[in-house]
């Protein structure tokens, strides 16, 4: 033993430990005359976790923290003060670590190596029943930790649990000391995690509910145009629009528009817009005109700096002639059923980024047959696992190979080549695209 320690205290702290005082003076004091003393300043590591484990430690003085870590988290497991045993399984059994300790205090500790606390028990009979009574006490103490630690751990992991699962953990750990705050503060977690999600259901349901309903074959304008949607966001919610509806009974508004930023701030803005659209879009009214209006409504309530790139286009449904205006929006395509692809470029700045832009409206002929495909950034500019783009020619490629399809078949088309490119990499902006081809009645 270490001439720099109190033999008495020493003694005292080994005959006061649950795992020692029951082997009798003699057994102890070979223990204490082979220990070595071990002092540890304050956040000094007394082992860590994985570490290969060969020796025991009886705290003399001083306290130590045993840490957990979660993955998402250290957790406290406990605070372990004088006379109590800590890495008592590096001594049974040739395992590493379970935990980290740190000393929170100064501390003094004996430190037990294996080989001589298991000559000690090979010798004695009634010091290994006492060694492992108490370690069958001590594990008791550790696993209930351990399990709640376990539950709270999947919880976190799956953003799940019910209400009366939160409160009996949370009854169970109020026993547990230190360990039993930070539990509390990983339900808290868990518990804020639930509204969150609950928060963001609602907000997805609700931009759901902003989409229109799906094209239908007994809508007024199905007698000349098919069409077929998608709009699919990064997060819960999405800074991408597409929307169509009658202006009167003969022109069909349609509009793809994606705002600046992503998840709830860029769906509200976006449900601004949309609201603003549909409130000026009056029949007669010319799509600059609509846009105009629209920017002028936004631009009262736009304190965030926030943009919508649009592509709003009014197809006459009985001539096939469609006048739009693209404000800063990924030109969209045009397919004839016979003929090169053509693309419609922008020529506008988006709404929201000055106060009184000009737009003019210009003006494409559909005829029988043909496509209109439109579509914002998320398509183009998916990536593989390799960091590539997916870029405008691979787009291309597949809309060229599109004739005479569905405008639904044509989505699912796109949508699928640029998914099988991403090769499940995680999506990295909202992905919405609309087509549309125009088939009026022959003879009409």
């Amino acid at each position: 033993m270490a001439e720099n320690i109190d033999l008495a205290e020493a003694a005292a702290a080994l005959a006061g430990n649950s795992v020692f005082r029951d082997l009798g003076e003699k057994p102890r004091q070979d223990i204490l005359a082979k220990a070595e003393t071990v002092d540890l300043a304050v956040g000094a590591v007394l082992f860590q976790r994985g570490e290969s484990g060969d020796c025991a430690f009886v705290i003399v003085d001083g306290e130590l923290d045993v840490l957990v870590d979660l993955g998402i988290g250290t957790v406290e497991l406990a605070v372990l003060g004088p006379r109590q045993l800590v890495g008592e399984i590096g001594v049974f059994g040739d395992t590493p670590r379970t935990a980290t300790v740190v000393a929170r205090t100064p501390a003094r500790l004996l430190r037990l190596d294996r080989a001589d606390v298991l000559d000690i028990l090979t010798n004695s009979a009634a010091a290994s029943r006492a060694i492992i009574t108490n370690l069958g006490r001590r594990l008791n103490t550790v696993n209930q930790p351990l399990a709640l630690l376990s539950v709270a751990a999947r919880a976190l992991k799956r953003d799940e649990m019910d209400t009366e699962g939160l409160e009996a953990l949370t009854a169970a750990a109020k026993n547990l000391g230190s360990f039993g705050e930070s539990f509390d503060e990983m339900i808290r977690e868990v518990q804020a995690k639930q509204v969150r999600r609950h928060d963001m259901a609602i907000a997805t349901r609700v931009q759901q509910s902003v989409l229109p309903p799906p094209w239908h074959p007994g809508s007024p304008a199905a007698k000349a145009v098919s069409l077929h949607a998608v709009m699919r966001p990064t997060r819960d919610v999405g800074g991408d629009l597409y929307d169509y509806f009658m202006i009167d009974p003969d022109h069909l508004a349609v509009v793809v528009a994606d705002v600046s930023g992503k998840s709830v701030p860029a769906a509200l803005f976006m449900v601004m817009f949309r609201t603003a659209v549909k409130a000026v879009a009056t029949p007669g009214a010319d799509a600059a005109q609509i846009l105009a209006r629209a920017n002028a409504i936004l631009a009262e309530e736009n304190d965030a700096g926030m943009f919508v790139t649009v592509f709003f286009g009014i197809l006459d449904c009985a001539s096939g002639t469609l006048r739009y205006v693209n404000a800063g929006h990924n030109p969209p395509y045009l397919l004839p059923s016979a003929g090169p692809l053509q693309t419609l470029p922008a020529h506008g700045v988006a709404i929201g980024m000055v106060d009184t832009p000009r737009y003019e409206t210009r003006e494409a002929c559909l005829a029988p047959g043909d496509l209109l495909f439109l579509f914002t950034d998320g398509i183009t500019e998916a990536f593989s696992p390799d960091g590539e783009q997916y870029g405008e020619p691979r787009l291309e490629a597949i809309l060229e190979g599109s004739r005479a399809e569905s405008p639904k078949a044509v989505v699912e088309r796109v949508v699928s080549a640029v998914d099988a490119f991403a090769a499940k990499r995680e999506q990295s902006d909202d992905i919405t695209c609309l087509a549309l081809v125009f088939r009026p009645p022959i003879g009409e």
